[in-house]
């Protein structure tokens, strides 16, 4: 059975059309939800080329795995949760981008090096987590952790500044870590 636009399918008999492989109905669905799947990851991620590539890639996936739907399932919730799942990898990929090249920066290198508007905001704010997220931290992870990440020192060498063991300067590090990850995510 083929679907034509002239007669509107509910979504279980779209779903149902589309596991046969009929574009019809996958056209009937992607008509009916890509707007409002767009202007949903429009807004989370502000960007309109993204978001256009981001819903596309869905509906995409959508057919590719077009066996696997269940007609008795929400399609629209499907979607989304699809649309949830790709908006958080990208916002966990920029995170660790972030963390990656945040030691290697300071205020001073952002403005120099011509930064967007964008890139000095999204600096700023990460900055300003970490800042928070460092003040929380006992106060000898703290300096183990500056001393580490600001000073560029090495573990042995904080170890002997501080009079402590190389391996309890590492446990700080790690557990400073830990809880950078947590304040952050």
């Amino acid at each position: 059975m083929k679907f034509t636009f002239g007669r509107q399918q509910n979504d279980s008999e779209l779903i149902s059309a589309i596991i046969r492989g009929d574009v019809g109905a996958y056209e009937q669905l992607f008509v009916r939800y890509y707007p409002t799947l767009l202007h949903f990851i429009r807004g989370m991620l502000k960007d309109d080329h993204m978001s256009e590539d981001i819903a596309q890639n869905i509906f995409m996936k959508l057919w590719i795995h077009r066996e696997k739907l269940d007609s008795t399932q929400s399609v629209k919730n499907y979607l989304f949760v699809l649309a949830k799942h790709e908006i958080y990898n990208i916002f966990k990929a920029k995170r660790t981008t972030m963390l990656s090249l945040l030691p290697q920066l300071s205020d001073r290198d952002v403005a120099d090096r011509g930064a967007s508007a964008e890139e000095q905001y999204n600096y700023m704010e990460l900055n300003a987590l970490l800042m928070q997220g460092i003040s929380k931290m006992p106060p000898q992870r703290q300096l183990i952790f500056r001393m580490s990440r600001y000073e560029h020192l090495s573990n042995r060498e904080i170890a002997e500044r501080l009079g402590l063991s190389v391996r309890t300067v590492d446990k700080h590090i790690e557990l400073a870590l830990k809880d950078l990850h947590s304040t952050l995510c």
